[in-house]
This record gives C-alpha cells, sequence and structure tokens, in this order.
C-alpha cells in the first residue's frame, strides 16, 4: 500500500481468564486429555499461550458482527468465508444475476473483475476485465477488509502472541465431558472425552500495533479493547459450553513487573520532531490530504490536553493512559461508528460492474 510510515498507534494487550480457556493443540496425544492446551517452548519451560492469529480471527469477527449491525445493508461487510459460486449464478434472459455477490468476500470479488478466464460453464458470456492496484483495492475494499486486510492487500493491525505474564506460571484443570445420546437424554456410550484448559486468573499480554491508520480504524480497535473490558468476547474453543470467558485491557506501567511493553496506548509518529497539529491525532487521511486511498481529508480526532509527546529516536511519541486514554476511546469510537453507518458500498464491488455480456455465436 504506502511506502513510507506516517502514523503508528502501539499498546499491549493484557487478556486474564475469567474462566476456563482453551485453545486447542492440533498435536494428537496417545495418552492423557483429549483436548490439551495450544503450548511453546519459552522461558525453558512448555508454556500455554494465546496465537496471535487466534486473537485476531475472534477479534475481526466481532468487528464483523458489529459493523453488521450499525450498517445492514447487503456488501456493506463482507463475508471472508464466501466465495463466488458458478451454482449461485443464474442466466435470467441476456443477463446474468447473482443474489449472494454483495456478501462475497472483498478479496474474491477484486480477484474476479482481473480474472481472464471465465468461470465453469460461462464460456458464452464474456467481460471486460479490470487491472487493479492497491490504492483501488483498499479504497473499495469494506470497512473490516481496510482494518484487517484481504488477499489482495495486508491488513493495517498487528496481533503478536499472548504469552504469559509474571513468573511464567499457567494453573490448568482437567474437565470431563461427554456426548448426550439423543433419544434416552442421557451419557452416550462411547461419548467420553477428557479435556485441559487454562484455569481462572492467569494473565497474558500481546503486543499490538496498528500502522498508517485512519481514525476510525484506531476507534474499531478501541471499541474491542472496550467489550473486553465488560467480558463481551469469548476465545478459543467451547465457547458454548461455558468455556473462553476472559477479560482484556491496555496495559500501564505499575500493573506487572515486566520490561519493554508500551505504557497505555502509544501513538508514534516517524520522522516527525513535533506533533502534526497541536490537540489533534491525525489520521491516514490527513497525511494524504487527496482522498486517495478512499480517505478523508479531515480525518483527525481533536483530544482535550493533549499528553506531552517525547522523542524516540526518529519517532515522536504520545502515550494516553488512565482519563486521557478514555477521553480518546469515547472519540475514536464514536469516528468508527459514524464511519461504517455512513459506509457506502463502492459502484466496483457490485455484481452489475462486472458487465456480463453474451458472447457471439452463443448456443
Amino acid at each position: 500500500m504506502l511506502k513510507r510510515l506516517v502514523n503508528e498507534a502501539r499498546f499491549t494487550l493484557v487478556l486474564e481468564t475469567a474462566g476456563p480457556v482453551l485453545v486447542k493443540s492440533g498435536h494428537a496425544s496417545i495418552s492423557g486429555p483429549d483436548m490439551t492446551p495450544v503450548r511453546t517452548y519459552r522461558n525453558g519451560d512448555w508454556q500455554p499461550y494465546l496465537p496471535g492469529s487466534s486473537l485476531k480471527g475472534v477479534i475481526r469477527s466481532h468487528v464483523e458482527k458489529v459493523a453488521r449491525t450499525l450498517n445492514p445493508v447487503p456488501g456493506a461487510v463482507c463475508n471472508p468465508f464466501l466465495r463466488l459460486r458458478h451454482e449461485d449464478i443464474r442466466e435470467d434472459g441476456s443477463q446474468l444475476l447473482c443474489d449472494s455477490y454483495p456478501h462475497v468476500f472483498c478479496g474474491e470479488k477484486l480477484h474476479v473483475r482481473e480474472a481472464v478466464e471465465q468461470p465453469p460453464g460461462l464460456s458464452h458470456w464474456r467481460r471486460d476485465t479490470t487491472p487493479l492496484n492497491s490504492e483501488t483495492a483498499y479504497a473499495e475494499s469494506c470497512p473490516v477488509c481496510r482494518l484487517f486486510g484481504s488477499t489482495s492487500f495486508i491488513g493495517r493491525v498487528s496481533i503478536g502472541d499472548a504469552y504469559l505474564t509474571g513468573n511464567g506460571i499457567a494453573r490448568t484443570e482437567l474437565r470431563d465431558g461427554v456426548g448426550i445420546d439423543r433419544l434416552t437424554g442421557g451419557a452416550a456410550h462411547g461419548a467420553k472425552f477428557d479435556l485441559e484448559a487454562v484455569a481462572s486468573g492467569v494473565r497474558f499480554a500481546a503486543d499490538v500495533v496498528l500502522r498508517n491508520f485512519e481514525c476510525w480504524q484506531l476507534g474499531a480497535l478501541l471499541l474491542i479493547i472496550k467489550d473486553l473490558k465488560d467480558g463481551l468476547i469469548r476465545i478459543g474453543s467451547g465457547r458454548s459450553r461455558g468455556l473462553g470467558a476472559v477479560r482484556g485491557w491496555v496495559y500501564e506501567d505499575g500493573e506487572s513487573t515486566e520490561r519493554g511493553w508500551s505504557n497505555g496506548l502509544e501513538i508514534h509518529y516517524p520522522g516527525l520532531v513535533e506533533l502534526p497539529s497541536a490537540n489533534h491525532i491525525w489520521g491516514l487521511g490527513r497525511f494524504l490530504a487527496d482522498g486517495s486511498y478512499g480517505t478523508r481529508a479531515d480525518d483527525e480526532l481533536r483530544v482535550e490536553a493533549q499528553p506531552a509527546p517525547r522523542p524516540e529516536g526518529v519517532r515522536l511519541v504520545t502515550a494516553y493512559v488512565g482519563d486521557e486514554l478514555e477521553r480518546l476511546s469515547e472519540m475514536a469510537i464514536a469516528a468508527f461508528v459514524e464511519r461504517v453507518r455512513d459506509w457506502q458500498v463502492p459502484n466496483g464491488m457490485t455484481w452489475e460492474a462486472l458487465q456480463w455480456r453474451p458472447a457471439g455465436g452463443r448456443k
């Protein structure tokens, strides 16, 4: 996308289990529980951890649900697992129709627009291909794909693995599971299984980085933090059976003896020696200032009592903690809500934009 770095938001996400949590290992064991937590070798021991890919998947899914609630227009938020299927396309006289296309994954829509070969069974239809660049792909993608990425470009947010904090000891507990006989309502014969889960009260921490962000994207992440604080997001397996309850918040100094973590939420401006504007946070659109990449030239947040910035190498860093972080969260979340509610599906991402037409000599 951009060949330079204009802004970054960094924070350390602390996650504390509020009940048993199980992110399953993919390795089968000969003895012991049937399901065990995924582990990594760290600090001289095999320790449970929360993979960044799992966290990012859960967070993306939650943002998708929130965005679809704010804007239920078909196509405003895509389905990342929905691809264009030939059986969903039907012929109606001189035109092709596909009712499921508004929900198709943004990366798939962009691929279809560039594809030279026609889908199977449509050789008697023709359309013009459209070469795309990263600017068009980003500008025409849905808000969730803009933030988390697609098969056409990398996402704005990076979430690292969440490792144990403190002394690095995780309490685990064994649980019995059993299948229920649908006829008798009792335990089904031979359907018993065991699982090992991380117990309640265990803390993990992961680094989160948001690069070249628009202000509403910062609001999306801060909304996730708020919902994690309120215990509205579960992670791992067995969520419908009561597992996966966690609480999360932004790390601030004084919580732990760990070192090297971001203090609160830090806004970084690489290459600047002073803030671009007093009492304002600049988003990507404000730096571009020309509406490219589908951004807005007024992409900024006005903050009261801007914390004093500090220089760090070639970066200027402003840290938001306590009440300052709360005020920033309110403004950024409001920007996210407004942006998603006003989101319009680009014409290029509609089925009509493909402009299918019968080929000459069709049977």
